[in-house]
């Protein structure tokens, strides 16, 4: 039986093109993330709304999606800030700024929904909350679809498949290994059958055996036989 943190202190992650799996390039695993972050920050903002304005569900749950989604969130941008932003302007500079620009809005968005959380029963900051929350998922979502729009083809254009899997693998090493015990199943949670298919064959061309196993153990725990059962033959 593997230990829950097997290799994870070490794990490194080398992305490999898969063109079965991921075409045309190594950076379109983004679109795995990208789909759970959208329903994770639309899920909060629903919640908020409905907290806020009906006083439906509890603010601890509330508290605890804010907690999840803003992680999640932030070390998505914090990979992205590390590998592929300098990649991109030190061979195309200014080519990325706006990309970072729109972290740092994000990353204000949040700071100011903390404060509102921490007040929730002062005049407003319900309501307050609930607002920006909204701005955020929007925000987000613009943001993602910008960068699979346009900046996943830009780096495909100008960087080396190698180049691209290097990018991918340096954000992928800036996830604490703590943060990916529940976030790859929470990944899968958030995928139909065909993106779970994809990711668990992109995971197992970027993981060592080991812990590509400990995780899909999770990700089995998380999905149930059922919605596992395809998954596994694919990758088999």
């Amino acid at each position: 039986m593997l230990s829950p943190h097997a290799g994870l202190q070490s794990m490194t992650y080398t992305f490999h093109p898969c063109p079965s799996a991921m075409p045309p390039g190594p950076l379109r695993a983004l679109v795995f993330v990208h789909t759970a972050l959208r329903e994770e920050l639309a899920l909060l903002a629903e919640e908020a709304a409905n907290l806020a304005v009906d006083n439906e569900g509890s603010l601890e749950d509330l508290r605890a999606r804010f907690d999840w989604a803003t992680e999640a969130l932030h070390f998505h941008a914090k990979g992205e800030d590390a590998a592929v932003f300098p990649a991109i302007e030190e061979r195309f500079p200014g080519a990325a700024m706006s990309f970072d620009d729109d972290h740092r809005t994000d990353d204000e968005i949040v700071a100011m929904m903390g404060e509102r959380l921490e007040a929730w029963d002062d005049e407003g900051a319900a309501v307050e909350f609930a607002h920006l929350a909204g701005t955020l998922a929007d925000r987000a979502s613009l943001h993602m679809d910008k960068e699979e729009r346009l900046l996943v083809p830009f780096i495909e254009e100008g960087f080396t498949p190698e180049e691209q899997g290097a990018m991918l693998g340096g954000m992928m090493a800036e996830f604490p290994p703590e943060f990916m015990l529940r976030g790859v199943p929470w990944i899968f949670s958030h995928l139909d059958e065909e993106l779970r298919i994809r990711y668990a064959t992109a995971l197992k061309n970027a993981m060592p055996p080991e812990p590509f196993a400990m995780h899909m153990g999770n990700v089995e725990a998380e999905l149930g036989a059922e919605a596992w059962a395809p998954v596994a033959a694919a990758i088999a």
